[in-house]
């Protein structure tokens, strides 16, 4: 509190330390708004991919390659399910205690992980299990994610999986070592199978886009802190002019 008789603060401090808040809270701003554009642009492309025709797993292999973006791109071929060598991740289904069902397969000189869906967990050995070359249709999924901080370490040997490792899926799967491993896990898309179990879910990216709400806060912020600084520092000056008048 500043008594009447006291001297008030100097303006200029206070002014430098609004400038140097504001610098920062718009650089985060803005620099939210350049995430925002980049990630409607990037759930754009993976849009256009999903809505594609489908191609063989070359094709989007090498367009991977080339530097375009494969996620989401969909993929139509003959393989052949190794299903003995099944894996399954924990998750749910229907709110419930479930299994994502990864089954190896071999198409194309590749060997592939295919996430053929979820199923309830009283129905983890009674599913179907496709013999013989079948055709698939799907879309890749990169899963790059890794281990999350809270999951436990996947277990190949037990079949416990808890989070996507493709490269230990291929090496757990027994496929034969000739086969090039496909660096995407394919997603079986819902209409491509009339297996009861496992059940495919609808593709749908898992990339949050909450830039726009953050653009608004550091805006927001950097308002607020121009409104009550400005209020502050005209408050200060009539101050340092009345002490100035009484001097």
């Amino acid at each position: 509190m500043i008594r009447p008789h006291e001297r008030p603060p100097r303006i200029w401090p206070i002014v430098i330390a609004t400038i140097a808040g504001l610098a920062i809270l718009v650089t985060l701003g803005a620099w939210q708004v350049k995430r925002l554009a980049w990630k409607e642009a990037l759930l754009a492309q993976l849009a256009a991919n999903a809505a594609a025709p489908p191609v063989d797993l070359s094709t989007a292999y090498n367009m991977d390659r080339a530097g375009s973006n494969a996620e989401f791109v969909r993929v139509r071929f003959t393989g052949t399910y190794k299903n003995n060598a099944w894996m399954k991740m924990l998750s749910s289904y229907q709110r419930g205690q479930g299994w994502t069902i990864l089954t190896p397969a071999s198409a194309e000189g590749w060997a592939v992980i295919v996430d053929r869906g979820k199923l309830p967990g009283q129905r983890l050995e009674n599913f179907d299990q496709p013999q013989g070359p079948q055709d698939i249709e799907g879309v890749l999924r990169a899963h790059s994610f890794g281990q999350g901080y809270f999951d436990p370490a996947n277990d190949p040997k037990g079949n416990m999986w808890y989070w996507w490792d493709l490269p230990a899926m291929i090496a757990a799967s027994g496929l034969p070592a000739d086969l090039k491993p496909y660096p995407f896990v394919v997603q079986l898309l819902p209409s491509s199978t009339a297996a009861e179990f496992p059940r495919p879910d609808e593709p749908k990216s898992d990339l949050a886009n909450n830039h726009l709400g953050y653009a608004i806060t550091w805006f927001g912020l950097a308002l607020t802190l121009l409104g009550v600084s400005g209020f502050y520092l005209f408050d200060l000056r009539r101050r340092r002019a009345d002490w100035a008048a009484r001097g």
